[in-house]
């Protein structure tokens, strides 16, 4: 009888405790893992244009290995736009688009599913704003490219 006193008064609720506090742990692990997918893709939306002129987009970028580490077409792309980025691959243009599918594969991993790729592409971009950002991203459209500018892996 002593025993199930015990149990009662002191195991069942040092238990519950413990549940409670693995959950919530998880709940708030879950959430700031949504909130930083979310900053990452409206940082690389708002500034998708003018890109490497915006800190916020630089570190957005940055901080793509980490908060999608567990979504492989996201890092594929992101690393693939990289190596795009990189001379001489930069000066055709193909980093744009593969930018662009990046940013569409992250809104499929997030609330932001309805995004199309087509949303992506298209941005407001007055002839005033060439005044803040003169080397902005003018190209809403995809450059046309060859199997020659895909950078080959070694697997």
């Amino acid at each position: 009888m002593a025993f199930i006193d015990i149990a009662y008064k002191v195991l069942i609720p040092l238990i519950a405790a413990c549940v409670g506090a693995i959950l919530a742990f998880r709940y708030q692990r879950t959430t700031e893992l949504k909130r930083d997918k979310r900053f990452i893709i409206q940082s690389l939306m708002m500034y998708r244009n003018v890109g490497v002129q915006e800190l916020d987009w630089i570190k957005a970028l940055n901080a793509i290995d980490i908060v999608f580490h567990n979504d492989k077409k996201v890092r594929e792309l992101y690393h693939s736009f990289l190596a795009q980025t990189t001379v001489p691959l930069y000066s055709n243009g193909q980093w744009v688009e593969t930018f662009n599918k990046m940013l569409h594969e992250t809104t499929l991993c997030t609330e932001y599913s309805n995004v199309s790729i087509h949303d992506i592409r298209d941005f407001y971009a007055p002839n005033i704003l060439e005044l803040h950002y003169p080397n902005m991203n003018k190209e809403s459209k995809p450059p046309k490219t060859s199997e020659d500018d895909v950078p080959q892996t070694n697997s």
